[in-house]
């Protein structure tokens, strides 16, 4: 695995002697023994010199590296050559004796990238360069003993035929990054790297319709500083999107026919990873509360919570006007007010106002009162129009039963696609202990959806039936 990444590095020095003026701009295509080689980040030559990202060394290909930050030094170990390398500074260490380079380690676009010239000196390697086809071939000097011939039966010459396709990688510009494929893709648990921060998601198996590498940068957000896309290896073919995360943000995410997506949020929302299927929580035993009005029998709590609010608005429409914190709140207080005509159920709202309040308060505040009932609503968002469709999500089996029946009147209401009930572990359904679900009433960035949930009589009737699904489940009908 070491010689691959070798082999990436001095490739690079190779290209920048032998590129031809015209295709300066073309990046090579990458071979070792015969197999194609990616990396996410293309190399950058300047003023002569070759620098690939850090990431060629980090994110799978083989070397120790360490970033010290206060000291902007990079080290990079192998069995028996110890590199440090220094952001700006000419002067690198290898094995503890210095050495003058005549070019530099640099941070580019976030992007620590370093000088490989003086790791391809320090190793033996074979090369064939064919022009007419801009490839760089390759080989290295394998130890029969200790790095025997592939099996036979290993017909590494045939392509490599994807079960997965990534037609695109998206945000949505406020919290949310969108990978729509088509055929089988099951992504790799995600992990995160340090210096920069950054979330990694594979995804084994799959390659790209349009091109295998893209990058965007992401300004005034939150979140994320920019995420980008790569054909990462070929044998085992793996796609890979990172995405570039400012400091304490997680994420969550779901998968869904053709679409996964990544949902950012504050570290200290992000809710625990399950090491079990979802089971019914046991709270702690307390004593069940007196009904209000012991006349007319038991009261039912319900808490109704309105999605997003004060400086945090939600999924935004695409002219800038209709934002989702306002529609949850016109529709929570809709259903507040047709709830608190049945003396049989008291109403707790967990925004009663245009505030900001934090997932985990939320569900305090659940708790607190004591809820049967918790249903929490929603807008959804896509950066493709043609995403449409209600959908509810549950994640205890305590509130599976509630689910079905929510999503049953919720699309009665709106009139929209049925996208169907999913699990997710969202803060404020996994954490409560109450029957609760989470309700996607549609999709603001698509035109119908819009104009069907802005719509003052739509709302009312998407309220009455959120209610009957209250009232269903409690059996109250």
């Amino acid at each position: 695995m070491k010689k691959i990444v070798a082999v990436v590095m001095f490739t690079c020095l190779f290209f920048a002697s032998f590129v031809n003026v015209g295709h300066a701009s073309v990046p090579p295509k990458l071979f070792l023994d015969g197999k194609r080689l990616y990396s996410d980040v293309e190399p950058t030559i300047i003023k002569g010199s070759t620098l690939v990202p850090l990431a060629i060394l980090t994110e799978g290909l083989g070397y120790e590296v360490e970033w010290e930050g206060d000291l902007k030094r990079v080290t990079v170990k192998s069995n028996d050559t110890l590199i440090q390398l220094i952001i700006n500074d000419s002067t690198v260490m290898v094995n503890g004796e210095p050495q003058v380079m005549n070019a530099v380690p640099q941070l580019i676009q976030w992007r620590t990238m370093v000088p490989v010239r003086f790791i391809g000196e320090l190793l033996g390697l074979e090369f064939e360069w064919k022009d007419a086809e801009r490839e760089v071939h390759m080989f290295s000097h394998k130890d029969p003993e200790t790095d025997p011939d592939p099996d036979p039966s290993d017909n590494g010459s045939q392509p490599i035929v994807p079960t997965g396709y990534v037609e695109s990688v998206d945000f949505d510009q406020a919290s949310t990054l969108n990978i729509t494929y088509s055929g089988e893709v099951k992504p790799s648990k995600p992990f995160y790297l340090s210096n920069p921060r950054r979330l990694v998601i594979d995804l084994p198996g799959t390659s790209y319709t349009g091109n295998h590498f893209s990058e965007v940068q992401v300004e005034d957000n939150p979140f994320i500083d920019s995420y980008r896309h790569s054909a990462f290896s070929s044998d085992p073919l793996i796609a890979r999107v990172v995405i570039d995360l400012k400091d304490d943000i997680g994420h969550v995410m779901t998968q869904s026919d053709g679409q996964i997506t990544i949902q950012l949020m504050p570290v200290s929302e992000v809710p625990e990873e399950p090491t079990t299927d979802p089971v019914d929580p046991t709270p702690t035993p307390t004593p069940t509360p007196e009904p209000s009005d012991p006349g007319e029998g038991k009261i039912y709590h319900v808490v109704l919570d309105a999605g997003h609010g004060g400086t945090d608005s939600g999924a935004v429409s695409k002219d800038k006007k209709k934002l989702e914190k306002d529609f949850t709140y016109t529709v929570v207080n809709k259903m507040k007010a047709i709830l608190e005509k049945d003396p049989r159920v008291q109403v707790h709202l967990s925004r009663p106002d245009d505030v900001k309040i934090e997932l985990r308060d939320r569900v305090a505040f659940a708790e607190k009162v004591k809820a049967d009932v918790f249903v929490s609503v929603h807008v959804n968002s896509f950066t493709k129009d043609t995403a449409t469709g209600s959908e509810t999500y549950y994640y205890r089996d305590n509130s599976k039963e509630l689910a079905n029946i929510m999503q049953k009147h919720l699309v009665a209401g709106t009139g929209l696609a049925n996208r169907g009930v999913k699990t997710a572990p969202f803060v404020v359904i996994k954490e409560t202990t109450m029957p609760a679900v989470l309700v996607e009433t549609g999709y603001i960035s698509n035109p119908n959806d819009l104009e069907v949930l802005y719509n003052d009589k739509n709302q009312d009737r998407i309220a009455a039936e959120l209610v009957l699904g209250i009232k269903e489940f409690l059996k109250l009908n």
